[in-house]
């Protein structure tokens, strides 16, 4: 989905080519049932999975009440009824949830603590994906995943330049550098 299909704000975004990296990354497929959005921001990721796999229960949670309600306008601008909206401070008691991949786009200081929250809440094979602006948050959620009950931990830069008119000629903008971790739970389901 393009950027331009969502109302935007000032609340931070994942971009499209993002986008495209962190929902294959979460490899969701036709036996996939759940998905949660954690630091859901304008809900670009959520909906945009809701909008591809329509047979997907789809979780956002957001703590910002601005955010929260960009989410609400972009899920009735896109006429998704497979979106629930959370207001909530991840990590959040959800009882009897099973999930088959967990997006983090927002970790609001609790890094560690979004992780281990995530392992327990994701069906064994289920998949994590992380996105990061920050190096150093990046960082120590790779030495974290590395160390814990996880498999296939995978970092990514990704960094997205578009092409812009300047003047008679053109050039290539560029936007923030993204660091995208994705990894698996073990399919035994022990950790």
């Amino acid at each position: 989905m393009r950027d331009e299909a969502f109302i935007r704000g000032k609340t931070p975004m994942t971009k499209a080519e993002v986008r495209a990296v962190s929902i294959d990354k979460l490899a969701l497929d036709d036996t996939s049932r759940r998905f949660l959005d954690v630091g859901a921001g304008t809900g670009s990721v959520a909906l945009q999975v809701a909008k591809m796999f329509p047979h997907v229960s789809v979780t956002a949670i957001e703590r910002n009440e601005e955010a929260l309600s960009l989410i609400e306008q972009n899920r009735r601008q896109l006429a998704l009824d497979n979106v629930e909206i959370m207001a909530a401070k991840a990590p959040v008691p959800l009882d009897n949830t099973a999930f088959d991949a967990i997006f983090v786009g927002g970790s609001g200081g609790e890094l560690t603590g979004i992780i281990d929250w995530s392992h327990a809440l994701l069906q064994p094979g289920g998949h994590l994906v992380l996105n990061f602006i920050l190096m150093e948050n990046a960082l120590e959620a790779a030495a974290y995943l590395e160390k814990g009950p996880w498999h296939e931990v995978e970092v990514i830069q990704l960094q997205v330049s578009k092409w812009h008119e300047l003047g008679q000629g053109h050039y290539f903008k560029p936007q923030n550098p993204t660091f995208i971790i994705a990894c698996q739970k073990e399919r035994s389901g022990t950790a």
